[in-house]
């Protein structure tokens, strides 16, 4: 009940407030959890500081102060989604690697959308289901069931649905039989029962052999003047006894914008 209010309170605020002002309250909340020393700040440091090796405990320290303000925008961003039109998010998100997402669509197949807590996935996921993809997520549902039914209504505004759990893997393999995209983030494995077996990026590769489906590694990140980035890497089918092509590029895009990275949890699978 508590965490739900919260977001109802959050939603509010966010609804009345300039965007700018918004925005601000944001911000002093991330500084100030930054600053009590919380777990999840501990763990976005030592997710960091793995991912960044050699980097001085002052740099993973500055790159962990901007992950918790990253997170904050991002979360009055996804809050914003409830009240812009379709073509609200066209304006302010330009593409890298168009070509690569061309390529994706154009293959006539299922695509696995693999990516990370990184810059403002939510968003990103809205803005390519209003292009006309289905986007099918791999979500861990929140505890609180009104704030998990508060997500879902956001999310199914735009065209973004969260894949049932369980059976998680029957679910995204019958999203992709369909030439559906589902979207799995490789710092945090699959839900439910599945979790315990498999790193996503496994995870992700046996589902793509099963299917046929296509790996497209993507992150969309934020940029100044309140814009963002959606890039793209090259899709492809992953081949037995060859690298983790997909696993290699999204530590490409974290290297790249580590302080846009939301890692609040200790990682597993080799992401860091």
């Amino acid at each position: 009940m508590i965490s739900w209010l919260l977001y109802l309170i959050a939603d509010l605020l966010v609804r009345a407030l300039p965007a700018r002002a918004a925005d601000a309250l944001a911000l002093a909340l991330a500084r100030a959890a930054f600053a009590a020393g919380l777990p999840t700040r501990r763990a976005l440091e030592q997710n960091l500081a793995r991912l960044l090796d050699p980097a001085s405990p002052e740099d993973v320290r500055a790159r962990a102060r901007e992950g918790f303000a990253s997170f904050a925008l991002s979360f009055t961003d996804f809050l914003r989604l409830a009240h812009r039109g379709p073509g609200a998010l066209e304006r302010v998100v330009e593409v890298e690697g168009a070509e690569h997402l061309e390529a994706a669509r154009r293959s006539g197949r299922g695509v696995i959308l693999l990516s990370a807590h990184l810059g403002n996935w939510e968003l990103g996921a809205a803005w390519l289901a209003a292009r006309g993809t289905r986007v099918n997520v791999v979500a861990r549902p929140h505890p609180s069931r009104r704030v998990e039914r508060f997500f879902a209504r956001r999310r199914r505004a735009w065209g973004v649905h969260r894949l049932p759990d369980p059976p998680l893997w029957k679910a995204a393999a019958e999203a992709l039989r369909r030439r559906e995209w589902v979207a799995l983030m490789a710092d945090r494995g699959p839900c439910g029962r599945d979790a315990a077996r498999s790193p996503v990026c496994a995870w992700a590769r046996a589902l793509s052999r099963r299917t046929g489906a296509l790996v497209l590694p993507a992150v969309i990140v934020r940029l100044p003047g309140r814009r963002y980035a959606a890039c793209f890497e090259r899709p492809f089918q992953p081949e037995p006894g060859r690298g983790d092509g997909g696993l290699e590029a999204i530590r490409r895009f974290l290297r790249r914008y580590p302080g846009q990275w939301s890692a609040f949890e200790p990682l597993a699978g080799g992401i860091a």
